[in-house]
């Protein structure tokens, strides 16, 4: 269990880690026609509002990491009105993980429960765990918070760099992502020029990023991120009970 919930973390956070806040209201999340014709913004502005508009509503995520010789790939369904999510992968063995409100299910080998799924309440876990923080859906955070440069080098392509420490300057100091992205710039060769590369689409939702943080001791991070199925219904269901047995108060001391 020790070694499944760091990469666990990494992984859902990994999407997560792009993302501004959920809860900014309708802006794209509802299908291709909802997006209302605006002025062209300038290439900094764009991308970040792009990120926004794609978290918006209901949205796919197909994410992978790497780093060193490991890899992590995930597909991810989110509805974050409902505070639902589903996510398949592997991390570097198959694991699935839902979200239903304020309780998660996660499935995997390395789990060390009787009984397949194991159920977890977010709000037992500490303010800073990081299981928490991979979960945490209206954290206000992220690269995207940091961009300080781009520029649109054909139409909806975008390329520029990000800051990691003004990433963290602007995130939220809920569920520990400030003080994640602080750590993160801290290992990074050059944490004030992260390169980045973004694809806005025509209603003004970020559709791919990819970027690659240098650090100075693990090699290079190398994240890709593609986002699809906006305003597509998301259903999460909670696994059988049968199947089912609750993380105990020991476990929470590693969560």
């Amino acid at each position: 269990m020790r070694r499944l919930i760091p990469v666990l973390s990494i992984a859902l956070a990994a999407a997560l880690v792009a993302g501004c806040d959920t809860t900014s209201g309708d802006a794209g999340g509802s299908g291709p026609s909802s997006a209302p014709t605006t002025p062209k913004l300038e290439p900094t502005a764009a991308v970040r509002q792009a990120m926004e508009r794609s978290l918006a509503g209901t949205v796919t995520m197909d994410a992978s990491v790497k780093a060193g010789g490991q890899s992590v790939s995930l597909k991810g369904k989110v509805d974050p009105a409902a505070k639902a999510i589903h996510v398949t992968g592997t991390a570097p063995e198959p694991i699935e993980a839902r979200l239903i409100g304020d309780v998660a299910y996660i499935k995997s080998n390395s789990l060390d429960g009787e009984k397949p799924w194991m159920k977890i309440d977010l709000n037992k876990l500490r303010p800073t765990s990081s299981l928490r923080q991979s979960f945490d859906l209206k954290a206000q955070t992220g690269l995207i918070g940091g961009v300080v440069v781009a520029q649109e080098v054909s139409p909806g392509q975008y390329t520029g760099t990000a800051d990691l420490n003004k990433a963290a300057e602007t995130a939220s100091t809920d569920g520990g992502m400030r003080e994640g992205l602080e750590s993160t710039a801290k290992l990074a060769k050059e944490p004030q020029a992260i390169p980045f590369k973004a694809t806005v689409d025509a209603d003004g939702r970020l559709t791919a990023l990819s970027y690659t943080i240098a650090t100075k001791s693990l090699g290079d991070l190398v994240t890709d991120m593609k986002m699809s199925g906006f305003g597509e219904k998301v259903t999460v269901a909670a696994p059988p009970a049968a199947d089912t047995e609750a993380a105990s108060a020991e476990m929470y001391k590693f969560l």
